[in-house]
């Protein structure tokens, strides 16, 4: 590497830590294809060595700590032999903190990938997967129907009111007394109490 790519390359790193919203633009310098809207949080790490491998889709969320891998060298122990695929994560996906995706795998679309998961296969379409490995826990459609069913039950609030670290100690301590017997939700915003009746 010639030392003008080297100081372009550590600029683009620094920059990382200090903007948050250059982490896709510098994934896509270095050739995975990333679609519209698409939200991967840093630090999340996806393969240096063949990072053109990865397509991600529009409107796919991947959180903190995301590991996408495109080669497994587990198999250079057999001999000289390093196995190298695709990851493809089609539009509408989520997945979870700390997940692992592994080479030659598919997710999606509409699928969610659950907090600390290993995808070593495909993932069918409008599925919720988790664990390691990853299995199927339940259909898009019955994830929904439950988590709206939950949020009846729960205390539901406008997340901008308390999603920044400066927001006065009142409200802090009246999140924290509102989630003395368990989970919340927080909302883009509050249904309105006519169209909830109706």
């Amino acid at each position: 590497m010639k030392f003008t790519q080297k100081i372009m390359h550590m600029t683009r790193r620094l920059r990382l830590l200090a903007d948050k919203g250059y982490y896709p633009a510098y994934l896509r310098h270095q050739g995975v294809r990333i679609g519209k809207d698409a939200v991967i949080l840093y630090p999340s790490y996806i393969d240096g060595r063949m990072p053109y491998l990865v397509e991600i889709g529009d409107n796919v969320v991947i959180s903190l700590n995301v590991t996408i891998l495109t080669h497994d060298a587990t198999s250079a122990w057999a001999g000289d032999l390093i196995k190298v695929g695709r990851v493809t994560i089609k539009d509408h996906c989520f997945i979870g903190a700390g997940s692992t995706i592994l080479c030659n795998t598919t997710i999606g679309p509409n699928a969610i990938v659950g907090a600390g998961s290993v995808v070593s296969r495909d993932i069918p379409p409008d599925t919720v997967y988790a664990g390691s490995p990853a299995r199927f826990v339940c259909s898009m459609e019955e994830f929904t129907r439950k988590s709206r069913e939950a949020a009846t039950h729960r205390p539901l609030m406008e997340g901008r009111h308390f999603q920044h670290p400066y927001i006065p100690q009142q409200q802090r301590d009246a999140l924290k007394q509102s989630l003395d017997e368990g989970f919340g939700y927080f909302c883009a915003r509050l249904p309105d109490t006519k169209e909830a009746k109706g």
